[in-house]
């Protein structure tokens, strides 16, 4: 009887045994070897890939890098084109405004599941207006989507200008007997991406035949031009209201700003010398140049184009008095202030030599450029100038007009002149060919 025990005890004692030598080497051990050198990811998120900057042109003050690091309210966005056609209908007005929004941040954690914070961020966007109807759009740079803003018919605009963070609004438009230029100043209605298009609200007629506009670089400001009798008369808005900023005999301004700091170029020819001025004080920085036409930057510079006896001329000067030419042969109003110290310009691939004089043949749409994209870097006293971007083959005749540049340089919007069409290029995705 005794035996018998034993032999029971022994049999369920063996088959304990095995049945943890079973558990322990089968079930217990891990069927994938962890990860060693790399932190866990908590929240189950997969890594991606941000956007490369140009090497050594997009940093910050300090000079710091900023592509790197990132921080808990940046969404990566969706797979992004380098070059997008925004609008293929004539457009203007174009302006990057940066919005604050309100964002979701969902977090997944193996101890505490699915958790949703919501953070206050912001958010890039560009407006635009269809000259055709004169509506006013805007589009995340983000998602990519278009929305309308306004539902205001204002058919046959000339251009616009939007300003006060995109507030604000100036467009000029043809009026019914096709030979006066109205100008209208309106409040632009706060409308949400999902929400309906609403009316231009608070709108005030400004004089007739404003021929000129300038924003400024804040934004906070906008100039304009109007002749009279005795010449003409500029005046100035803020968030303040208008005032008069200065008259002169001289009735053909075109204006423009570097910074907050309003300038003037006598209307271009290549057939009468021009000069750019300083207003309201009408300090003369460049002078006695035919065809002279100006673009003032952030930081004290102007680019000038001019056509000499060796044909098109581009250069710069500074507040200094110094003047120095660049290889580039372009018109000034082809380039804008891209960041710091560089300028992005659209350079013509040929310049026929059968054209008399620019920039008058180009105005008058008897000559349109084929363009490529350059940087040019004024930060030494040697100016470099880098290839940007050249046009696919299959976009034939990229005249390019009206660059604007985002505030952090990474984007620009331009238009295209041989139909008015709106494009984005997305300067951060493109690697930097000497």
């Amino acid at each position: 009887m005794l035996n018998r025990r034993l032999l029971l005890l022994f049999v369920i004692t063996s088959l304990f045994a095995l049945g943890v030598i079973v558990w322990y080497f089968i079930f217990s051990t891990p069927k994938s070897a962890p990860t060693l050198g790399k932190p866990n990811n908590i929240l189950n998120t997969i890594p991606v890939p941000r956007l490369s900057f140009i090497t050594n042109y997009f940093s910050n003050s300090s000079g710091e890098d900023i592509t790197s690091g990132t921080t808990t309210t940046e969404v990566t966005p969706i797979t992004q084109e380098i070059l997008t056609k925004i609008w293929g209908k004539p457009a203007t007005g174009q302006m990057f405004i940066t919005l604050p929004i309100l964002r979701e941040i969902v977090s997944t954690s193996t101890l505490n599941g699915t958790t949703t914070k919501t953070v206050r961020a912001t958010s890039t966007y560009f407006m635009f207006v269809d000259r055709t109807t004169g509506y006013l759009y805007r589009t995340n740079t983000e998602t990519g989507e278009t929305h309308q803003i306004t539902n205001t018919t204002l058919p046959g605009i000339y251009d616009a200008y939007i300003f006060n963070g995109g507030k604000r609004i100036l467009l000029r438009y043809l009026d019914a007997d096709r030979s006066t230029i109205i100008g209208l100043l309106a409040t632009i209605p706060s409308v949400s991406d999902k929400g309906s298009p609403e009316a231009l609200i608070q709108m005030t007629n400004l004089p007739k035949n404003i021929s000129s506009v300038a924003v400024s670089s804040s934004g906070e400001k906008l100039s304009y031009l109007v002749p009279n009798s005795l010449g003409s008369s500029i005046y100035t808005i803020t968030s303040k209201g208008q005032t008069l900023t200065t008259t002169s005999p001289f009735s053909e301004w075109n204006l423009s700003y570097g910074g907050e700091q309003l300038y003037g170029t006598t209307k271009a020819s290549a057939y009468v010398e021009g000069e750019t001025v300083m207003l309201p004080s009408f300090t003369r920085v460049v002078g006695d140049k035919t065809g002279l036409t100006s673009t003032a930057l952030d930081n004290g510079v102007l680019l000038h184009s001019m056509w000499s006896s060796s044909g098109l001329l581009t250069f710069i000067t500074s507040q200094l008095g110094s003047t120095k030419i660049l290889s580039e042969q372009t018109l000034a109003t082809k380039c804008s202030h891209l960041r710091k110290s560089l300028i992005v310009c659209a350079v013509p691939k040929i310049l026929p030599q059968n054209i008399e004089g620019l920039p008058d043949d180009w105005y008058q749409g008897r000559f349109m450029f084929d363009d490529t994209l350059s940087l040019v870097d004024i930060s030494s006293n040697q100016i470099s100038t880098h290839h940007l971007y050249q046009f696919s083959t299959s976009l034939r005749d990229m005249d390019v007009t009206h660059i604007t540049p985002s505030k952090e340089g990474d984007m620009i919007l331009f238009t295209r002149k041989q139909d008015g069409s709106l494009w984005l290029l997305r300067v951060g995705l493109i690697s930097l060919v000497d």
